[in-house]
């Protein structure tokens, strides 16, 4: 018990000095660029993290991403370079203005999709983490007349159903702000919003907290489909005080998102700490650490 202790605050610990080592080399630099302070090397070590945790727990495969609001400067945020998320490591994680330009890019390119996180981050001051992923478990609720909808006492963050968000006939990426803040606008208030044909985005008030919702978000929607498969009628659960739901009505289409749930705030849970905690070990085990 006392190595895999040991072995474990290492891993975190290699996380937290690669962090560090990413502060010290580019704050210089980015001084220069007009860059925020260095963030909290514990945050980089999050987006890191969460990125393989997301990975692992098959939200994400080689699309998707992973950001943070920076925590010193609001008007920023830090998202990854545009690679697959398994391969994300702290000197590839990059700082970004609320129009989605690159603080420092040093010619590396940035998401496409990097709208998503910049303009949720403009309209919801409560957010602090963002998420946008492809998960095949959720991709049929995105693209059907069938609600995602809680069933799992985890999952009920998601309020009384997920709105759908479309951009086209072709479940087309949201590439220019325009298309982003109309996904924001079906987002609302709410923690979860499909994209039609595409994915999905999921939102938090920290990197753990929208991490954690993801995986029990994928785990709400494999339940669900066993319902159904089964032939059975879902008895889909209320969201609670704590969620911040608001019930009412489905939430598809290119509505604002009546059924708002759990917004960044609400969970069902106080914390996600352990959670956290098995991850990284899970981590360390599958990388050979």
């Amino acid at each position: 018990m006392m190595s895999s202790m040991v072995t474990r605050r290492g891993f975190v610990g290699s996380l937290v000095a690669g962090a560090v080592l990413y502060a010290t080399r580019t704050q210089g630099a980015a001084s220069r660029q007009g860059a925020s302070p260095a963030p909290d090397p514990n945050v980089i070590a999050d987006l890191v993290a969460g990125n393989h945790i997301l990975v692992r727990k098959g939200v994400m495969q080689i699309n998707g991403h992973l950001s943070a609001r920076h925590p010193s400067n609001p008007d920023r945020f830090l998202l990854s370079r545009a690679i697959a998320p398994e391969i994300v490591q702290a000197g590839d994680i990059m700082e970004f203005d609320l129009d989605s330009n690159a603080i420092d890019a040093r010619g590396r390119a940035g998401y496409s999709e990097r709208f998503i996180h910049s303009e949720i981050y403009r309209a919801r001051p409560d957010v602090m983490g963002v998420v946008h992923a492809h998960t095949p478990s959720i991709l049929p609720f995105a693209t059907s007349d069938i609600p995602l909808r809680p069933v799992y006492q985890q999952a009920t963050f998601i309020g009384e159903s997920v709105p759908v968000y479309k951009n086209g006939e072709s479940g087309e990426i949201v590439s220019n702000a325009e298309q982003a803040r109309e996904l924001v606008r079906v987002l609302g208030g709410a923690a979860v919003v499909l994209m039609h044909g595409h994915g999905e985005v999921v939102v938090g008030p920290s990197v753990r907290t929208v991490v954690s919702r993801c995986v029990e978000l994928e785990l709400n929607a494999r339940i669900l489909q066993n319902i159904l498969a089964m032939g059975g009628k879902p008895q889909y659960l209320r969201p609670t005080a704590n969620d911040g739901g608001r019930g009412g009505g489905r939430g598809r289409g290119a509505g604002g998102g009546g059924t708002q749930g759990g917004g960044a705030q609400g969970g069902g849970r106080g914390g996600f700490d352990r959670d956290w905690e098995a991850w990284l070990l899970e981590e360390k085990r599958l990388m050979g650490r």
